[in-house]
């Protein structure tokens, strides 16, 4: 299972970071990506194409603007990781729920995605000013991360 503290750290790490870089290797690190757009999604819904991809491209721009992947090659690891069902024609989307899946503690589904990421840039700007490059203690980012209300 992954926990709130180790979401919020990984996810950042991979997602909200500056660095540019490509959709990530480590299972991990790609299951933290694909919740965090499925948690953008109404599971109650279905969506067409162009909703999708729109979708896509402002979670891209507003949540993981780190990741170097189009939103053609985002929506296809989704289909093919069964976090999006996709009808055979390809028009109608919906949130899928994949039978393999790393389990997510539920307090995750309550993080205001967007102001996590604000928050994390916050204190990489304030490290940089007061201390020059380091680490950055997220650990304390995931016990004050924002709540959706």
């Amino acid at each position: 299972m992954i926990g709130l503290d180790e979401f919020v750290e990984r996810f950042c790490r991979i997602a909200a970071d500056r660095a540019p870089r490509g959709f990530p290797r480590n299972p991990r690190d790609r299951e933290i990506l694909m919740q965090s757009f499925a948690m953008r999604l109404d599971s109650g819904r279905t969506y067409s194409e162009a909703e999708i991809n729109s979708a896509l491209r402002r979670w891209k721009r507003e949540i993981a603007p780190a990741i170097e992947t189009d939103h053609v090659t985002l929506r296809r690891i989704l289909v093919d990781r069964g976090r999006l069902e996709r009808s055979a024609d390809g028009s109608v989307y919906r949130l899928g729920f994949p039978s393999r899946t790393v389990a997510f503690d539920l307090e995750i589904w309550e993080l205001d995605l967007r102001a996590t990421v604000a928050a994390y840039r916050a204190q990489l700007e304030d490290k940089k000013r007061s201390r020059g490059h380091g680490c950055l203690p997220t650990r304390s980012l995931a016990r004050d991360a924002p709540r959706r209300e």
